[in-house]
């Protein structure tokens, strides 16, 4: 296991990065990160692509026990706190339009604290009162994961899709995909489909993305526990991958420098 190997070494950065890069060509193809958040420490974008948060609204505590050993430490949210991430077209695949969205994954590790109302670990919504948008993730008022997203329809008129029973207090891996050339979207709890659905999405043109909390202005549906490793990547990830990035908690770049870059910023987060 890559991530294993790089939390054994004790070399310089430039030593593990060289290291990391000559391992390349053995690892197989993966999907494009597009942002990586590990919430060791803080809301830092360890992708290299710069799409770092802010907290807001409250207090987030980082520092907090992980979800399993290679995926280092949490947050939890526990008073409203939670995370802006500056609107991006990167992190916002597609266009605005009917089945417009490009391909996505959403990864995360979620901990909910309590099953009361809607909460939302991620969430990318645009409700601009003609059209809703994005994709959102949530524990439901039911108690269940909810895979929601907007496709371009009249304002309100998400399509939700309703997946298994939030265990409380409870580690769990959750990762949403969309498949743009299919229009297939999937929902994965802890590496097994348990939502699968041809209903197509738009992409959010204009809103933060919230992390611990929900609706356009991350103002509500507040997260209730703990998040660990929000990972997106640009191609809608299959269930080996999906496997692969719930155990070993390491993004497959398509690139040998892009795994150097995430193998550098792996390095430094073990440093603090």
């Amino acid at each position: 296991m890559l991530y294993w190997k790089l939390g054994a070494m004790r070399r310089p950065a430039f030593a593990l990065a060289l290291f990391v890069t000559s391992l390349a060509a053995s690892l197989p193809a993966g999907a494009g990160v597009i942002a990586w958040w590990p919430l060791d420490n803080d809301a830092s974008d360890a992708s290299g692509n710069g799409h770092d948060g802010a907290v807001v609204g409250g207090t987030v505590n980082f520092g907090q026990a992980g979800a399993n050993g290679a995926t280092g430490l949490s947050a939890s949210f526990p008073n409203q706190g939670h995370i802006d991430v500056p609107y991006a077209a990167a992190l916002n695949p597609g266009t605005q339009s009917p089945n417009g969205s490009g391909s996505f994954t959403i990864a995360l590790w979620a901990n909910s604290s309590s099953n009361g109302g809607f909460n939302s670990p991620f969430t990318a919504r645009e409700d601009n009162g003609a059209s809703v948008n994005g994709p959102i993730i949530y524990n439901n008022n039911g108690g269940n994961w909810s895979y929601w997203a907007g496709n371009n329809g009249p304002s309100g008129a998400w399509n939700a899709i309703n997946g298994p029973a939030v265990p409380v207090n409870t580690w769990q891996h959750v990762a949403i995909t969309y498949n743009s050339s299919t229009q297939t979207r999937n929902m994965f709890i802890d590496g097994a489909v348990v939502l699968t659905s041809n209903i197509g999405v738009s992409a959010n043109v204009l809103r933060d993305i919230h992390i611990g909390s929900g609706q356009d202005d991350g103002r509500n549906f507040y997260w209730n526990g703990q998040i660990d490793d929000v990972i997106m990547f640009d191609e809608a990830l299959d269930a080996a991958q999906i496997q692969d990035v719930m155990t070993n908690s390491i993004p497959e770049p398509s690139s040998t420098s892009l795994i150097a870059l995430v193998a550098f910023g792996f390095a430094l987060r073990r440093r603090r």
